[in-house]
Parts: C-alpha cells; sequence; structure tokens
C-alpha cells in the first residue's frame, strides 16, 4: 500500500501540509479560471454580429468538461495564456487529482522537492490569469488608464493568496526530507 510506516511525524505532517497547500492553489486556480468567464456571460445577451455570442457558444463549445472548457477559451479565444500555462495548469491538475483520489497510498512516497518546478511555472502562468483578469475588470475603464498604474504588475486578490500558499509551501521544500 504505501512506505508510510518509514515516515516520521514530521515527515508525515509535512506531506499532508503540502497536499492540503496543493488542494488550495487548485481551487484558487480554478476560481481564477471559471469564476470570471462564467460572470462575464451571466445575464447578457450579445447583439449580432458582436465579437462575443454566448457562454454555450464561446466557451462551452470547446470541451464538455467546464473547467477545460474555459481553459481552452482563456488560451485560444481570449489569449490570456499560452499553451505552456496550458500545459502547466493541466499538469497541477493531474497532480491536484492525484493527491485528492489517492492520497493514503501515496504518503509514504510522496516527492514534494520533485513537484516545485511545477508550483514555480503554475505561479508564472497564474500571474499572467490574475494580471489579465484585473486589466480586463479595471484597467480597460478609461478612468484608470491615466492613473500611473503599471498594468504589468497588477495582480488580484486570489493571486496574492497563492503567493502566500507558495511561500508556505516552500518552507516544506526546504525542510523535507523525502527528496
Amino acid at each position: 500500500m504505501s512506505n508510510i510506516e518509514k515516515f516520521s511525524e514530521t515527515d508525515l505532517t509535512q506531506a499532508l501540509a503540502y497536499s492540503g497547500f496543493i488542494l488550495v492553489a487548485f481551487e484558487l486556480v480554478k476560481s481564477i479560471i471559471v469564476s470570471p468567464i462564467k460572470a462575464f456571460y451571466e445575464d447578457i445577451t450579445f447583439a449580432e454580429g458582436m465579437y462575443f455570442k454566448s457562454y454555450e457558444d464561446d466557451v462551452l463549445s470547446r470541451h464538455k468538461n467546464n473547467f477545460e472548457a474555459c481553459l481552452l477559451y482563456l488560451r485560444d479565444f481570449m489569449e490570456a495564456i499560452d499553451e505552456e500555462d496550458f500545459l502547466t495548469i493541466q499538469a497541477l491538475r493531474t497532480h491536484r487529482n492525484e493527491l485528492a483520489h489517492d492520497l493514503p497510498s501515496m504518503l509514504g512516497n510522496l516527492d514534494v522537492k520533485s513537484h516545485f518546478l511545477l508550483l514555480e511555472k503554475t505561479n508564472k502562468a497564474l500571474f499572467k490569469l490574475s494580471n489579465f483578469r484585473v486589466y480586463m475588470e479595471i484597467g480597460s475603464d478609461p478612468y484608470f488608464q491615466n492613473k500611473g498604474i503599471d498594468w504589468e504588475t497588477v495582480k488580484g486578490a486570489e493571486y496574492m493568496l497563492f503567493e502566500e500558499i507558495l511561500g508556505k509551501v516552500s518552507v516544506l521544500k526546504n525542510s523535507y526530507k523525502n527528496a
């Protein structure tokens, strides 16, 4: 089943903490991807000939899974992320699913350090999404365009929370023995 009996109490605590951080991180990623797109299309009808049609036409036509459809929409339709970002978010999703569905059997073999490159790449992709979202919600307003805001560095609340989580996980990286 697992090598959990070889884990010290500290190792087990760190593995469980890491797993929790990954679950929270993915939920933040999901909220930055799905919620804003749904909110944009909610209770709105676009006029004939507009760039946007409907949530069903623009988003759900891309994939039957809502998360996947929104991710493809951000990559292909809005061009907010590139292929590397797309693949990184999908890798995080896979890692999250493995942890969420198979954690007991993974605990004794969980190599936390090997996933830090994924977290760093997720950080980059998530910043792009957060920055894009903030600009779309606020930066496109003419009122804010001449306020001296550096739109290349602006980040949203979800991303700031992700940064905080990533900082906590990085502490685990330096102290985790099973690597």
